[in-house]
């Protein structure tokens, strides 16, 4: 035969109340938890650096049918002192000759005459270059006290710059699969 036990049931009105309070401070206190994981982990993934950034190489000489490749031809370096700085900016044109907003930035040394280099990049798209003669090797693109260059300077399409820097447009070339030649002329 089958018993039933009955089991006490407890009718403390201030025991259900303690019960409900834990449980709304706990799950406020879960929700708290929730919102700061999520929040550390968006900050984690904002402060690591994009794709395209990390993805940009470079090396001297021609590129070698590299896909997605800029093939670089810097002329008219006056020395072969110090260094050719190249600058690399993306489709943005409020970006452009920005501090801060290039996508790759590297120094190769100088020749006089031309300097040839390969800069491969993870994807086609809008690019605009600069370079610059760090005759100095000061890592700086020197100017005079009126602001005006004391290094050559250049930019793809070379355009005209008389007393205001080439906008993007101007500047700016479409890269495609398969190298793209983007010849600087370096003007002092």
């Amino acid at each position: 035969m089958l018993s039933i036990t009955s089991i006490p049931i407890d009718r403390d009105p201030l025991s259900s109340f303690v019960f409900r309070r834990e449980f709304k401070e706990n799950a406020v206190c879960m929700a708290f938890v929730k919102a700061a994981l999520f929040s550390l982990g968006l900050a984690v993934l904002l402060s690591l650096p994009s794709e395209a950034h990390s993805e940009i190489t470079a090396s001297e000489g021609a590129c070698d049918g590299a896909s997605s490749a800029i093939d670089v031809h810097v002329h008219g370096l006056r020395s072969d002192r110090g260094y050719v700085m190249f600058v690399l900016y993306g489709d943005k044109p409020k970006d452009f000759l920005v501090k801060g907003k290039k996508i790759f930035k590297q120094r190769f040394a100088a020749n006089q005459g031309t300097v040839e280099f390969c800069v491969i990049l993870p994807k086609p798209g809008i690019y605009a270059a600069t370079a610059y003669h760090d005759e100095n090797g000061n890592g700086k693109f020197d100017k005079n006290w009126t602001g005006l260059p004391v290094e050559g300077f250049g930019m793809s399409n070379n355009p005209t710059t008389l007393l205001t820097p080439p906008s993007h447009d101007q500047a700016a070339f479409t890269l495609s699969h398969g190298p793209t030649r983007v010849d600087i002329e370096i003007k002092y």
